[in-house]
C-alpha cells in the first residue's frame, strides 16, 4: 500500500500535500514529548469515535512503550469529560423546555 495513494491524494492533491505538510510539522519534534502527543492523540481518536483513529493510535502508542495502564487511565480521562461536556452541553435546552 506504500506505493498506493489515499483516495484524497488521488482527488485533491494540493490539498493534500498541505495536510501531509501539517501532518509532518505536528507529528514532528516540537516542545511536546512523542509519549505526550501519543495519548493526546488517543484521547482525540476514542472522543471523535473513530476505530481506524483509536486502534492505530493505540498501537502507535504500545510502539512507543506507553503502558496499557496510562493508555487505559487517558481513556478513562477522556470518558470523563466527554460524559461531563454531554451532562452540560444539555443543560440550557433542559432548562428551556424541561427546568
Amino acid at each position: 500500500m506504500a506505493d498506493e495513494k489515499r483516495w484524497f491524494e488521488k482527488n485533491a492533491p494540493k490539498m493534500a500535500e498541505g495536510w501531509w505538510s501539517f501532518y509532518n510539522a505536528v507529528e514532528g519534534e516540537t516542545v511536546l514529548d512523542k509519549k505526550t502527543k501519543a495519548l493526546i492523540a488517543v484521547s482525540v481518536a476514542v472522543h471523535g469515535r473513530c476505530p481506524h483513529c483509536t486502534e492505530s493510535r493505540i498501537k502507535k502508542a504500545l510502539s512507543l512503550g506507553i503502558t496499557k495502564q496510562e493508555i487505559s487511565e487517558t481513556i478513562m480521562e477522556t470518558a470523563l469529560l466527554s460524559a461531563g461536556t454531554e451532562i452540560f452541553w444539555a443543560k440550557d435546552v433542559y432548562d428551556k423546555y424541561l427546568g
